[in-house]
């Protein structure tokens, strides 16, 4: 009789053994099915198990399609993880086995997705959401049995409700069946918030009066309005005291991404360069705008009216005048040496008598009518300047006069750096910019550090040409200052071509953060579809250069009284040359004899001679 009762106690032991057994496989099945559907298998999975079978774990190992890591996570947080756990206890165990690296970074975090196999019943799952939840990890799947030892599926959606932003509370996906399908079990959370606030830091306006204009500020709000229709939540936004970007503060989290940083904001859209976080806090989004940092000189001036004479005169130009002012003046002097002169006796008749020459070409020069033919060298000399002078020297000049009068003259249009140095201008910026230099030591010796409470003063003295310096500034800070002043783009500076550097503005989150991935997706498209530069259309951020127009417009009254003024400066100086001619006449010692005379006085000689 015991023997029988011994018999039908091992056949239910063992049919019992089975069964559970049968059940575990049927979870471990489950598990395998969402890995194998669910998980990327070019990244790594790390597998963690407490208080199980190491039967289990080996079928899911065998099973599981992607390479996988047994209890560690030395290379890094892992972004697929799988937790085997008998129960909730064996599960906080495991925790104590997650290690947090020398950066602050750990297993859970919110980029990872998580698989969670309980072998016991469902209590406590609410309490694992909760320390999920802590570490913002949001894509769950939790396997277990339910009361009626079914398999199920469950996880949670924290933003259920505008009145519920935190909820934790299970959510079943589906009970397990052997054909059932294991696609879209990490659902996009982050797609419908349902209203609930999404808190954003960020920098305040430099002024008030000119939010409109800015358009880094339309595009910041464009973001916010795109991603609140995108992600159904309702944006609550902190403003910090305004920082440039080229400041010193700008690399202190306290004015900057501290909130992000401490967990007061989910993200922040501050004007803060890349490289400020230095500890791997922090993650970014791609570029969404570009500030320029660039020398910052005082304003280009119209220079002298006089100057547009001198425009149109290249080097060319000036040569030609200087070989025909040469000649003109050292002919005198080159017909008296004594192999010229004896060149020219021989060939060249009356070559002596070119007295006045300077005058004649001067009149010739003005347009004064040749009444007779040339007949001594004289003339021929005059004649051949005046057609050098008219097809080569005056047509040219003339070609350009009327553009050179058009055109206004600017002074300080400096090209570089070393051009304003040359010039006697001083250069500096705040201290934040000077880790720029470490290598150039020309800027390097000669830069000037700026302190922050006397930043503004300085760059208003600069921005009204009180002062001979060029500022190292972020051209974005320039713009603003002067639409707060009531500044046009041509009285704000000019701009060095040779700027410093382009700094990129990205959307700060924790790192891991949920709000990278909908960031990551989105942010492009808004940018390669323009979007984001739609409200911004026709601003730029920029201080434009003063720049001549080449329409084809006529003479304005200003230019034409330029014209007869130096029409009449011409006159004045041919005039004075006149006189001074006639004062010379007047002054030498020749006597003047009719040639009527001297033909007589020729005859006579010739009579006396011919008697002798």
């Amino acid at each position: 009789m015991l023997r029988k009762f011994l018999k039908i106690f091992m056949s239910i032991n063992t049919v019992l053994c089975f069964n559970i057994s049968l059940k575990k496989d049927d979870i471990i099945s489950c598990a395998i099915g969402v890995a194998n559907n669910n998980f990327n298998f070019r990244k790594p999975t790390v597998v963690l198990h407490s208080g199980v079978d190491d039967q289990l774990v080996t079928d899911f190992l065998i099973a599981y399609k992607g390479a996988v890591t047994i209890n560690t996570i030395e290379n890094g947080p892992a972004k697929q993880v799988v937790i085997i756990a008998e129960n909730y206890q064996h599960f906080i165990k495991l925790l104590g086995r997650v290690k947090i690296d020398v950066r602050g970074r750990s297993l859970f975090h919110g980029e990872a997705k998580f698989l969670v196999v309980l072998n016991a019943n469902r209590k406590k799952i609410e309490n694992i959401n909760e320390f999920l939840w802590s570490y913002d990890v949001i894509d769950v799947v939790i396997i277990t049995k339910d009361k009626k030892d079914r398999i199920a599926l469950y996880t949670y959606f924290p933003y259920k409700s505008h009145l519920n932003c935190q909820n934790t509370e299970p959510v079943l996906i589906s009970y397990w069946q052997e054909e059932m399908t294991y696609v879209k079990m990490y659902p996009d959370k982050m797609r419908n918030m349902h209203e609930c606030p999404l808190y954003i830091s960020t920098n305040k306006i430099y002024s008030q009066g000119v939010e409109r204009k800015i358009p880094l500020h339309a595009i910041q709000k464009q973001i916010v309005r795109l991603l609140r229709d995108i992600m159904n939540f309702t944006p609550i936004v902190s403003a910090k005291d305004y920082v440039s970007i080229d400041s010193d503060r700008a690399k202190n989290w306290s004015d900057s991404l501290n909130d992000v940083i401490m967990g007061f904001a989910n993200i922040s859209t501050c004007t803060i360069p890349l490289g400020v976080d230095r500890l791997g806090l922090l993650d970014y989004s791609m570029p969404y705008f570009r500030i320029r940092i660039a020398w910052l000189a005082p304003p280009v001036a119209p220079g002298p009216v006089w100057w547009r004479l001198l425009s149109p005169l290249n080097g060319y130009l000036w040569l030609i005048l200087l070989v025909v002012t040469f000649l003109v003046i050292s002919l005198p002097y080159i017909l008296k040496l004594h192999r010229i002169k004896k060149f020219c006796r021989k060939y060249f008749k009356n070559f002596d008598k070119v007295h006045g020459a300077a005058f004649r070409v001067w009149g010739a020069m003005l347009g004064q009518t040749i009444r007779v033919a040339p007949r001594r060298f004289r003339d021929f000399y005059i004649v051949g300047l005046w057609l050098w002078f008219t097809f080569v020297v005056r047509s040219a000049y003339q070609s350009v006069l009327i553009g050179a009068l058009k055109t206004d003259t600017i002074t300080g249009n400096f090209a570089n750096l070393k051009e304003t140095v040359d010039n006697g201008y001083k250069f500096g910026g705040r201290a934040g910019i000077y880790a720029h230099f470490e290598f150039d030591p020309l800027i390097r010796d000669g830069f000037e550090i700026i302190p922050e409470a006397k930043f503004e003063d300085l760059f208003r003295d600069v921005i009204e040409s009180k002062k001979k310096f060029v500022l190292a500034a972020s051209l974005e800070y320039a713009y603003m200052y002067c639409l707060a002043q009531g500044k046009k783009e041509n009285e704000c500076g000019h701009v060095l071509p040779d700027s410093i550097l382009t700094v990129p503005l990205v959307v700060w989150m924790k790192m891991h953060s949920p709000f990278s991935r909908p960031l990551n997706n989105w942010l492009p498209r808004m940018i390669e579809s323009g979007l984001l530069e739609k409200d911004a259309i026709g601003k730029t951020s920029y201080v434009s250069m003063v720049t001549s127009s080449t329409d084809p417009t006529a003479l304005t009254w200003h230019q034409m009284v330029s014209c007869f003024l130096c029409l009449s400066f011409g006159s004045a100086i041919s005039i004075t040359v006149f006189l001074l001619e006639i004062l010379r006449k007047k002054s030498s010692r020749y006597t003047i004899v009719k040639k009527s005379l001297v033909d007589g006085l020729e005859r006579d000689r010739e009579f006396f001679t011919y008697k002798e």
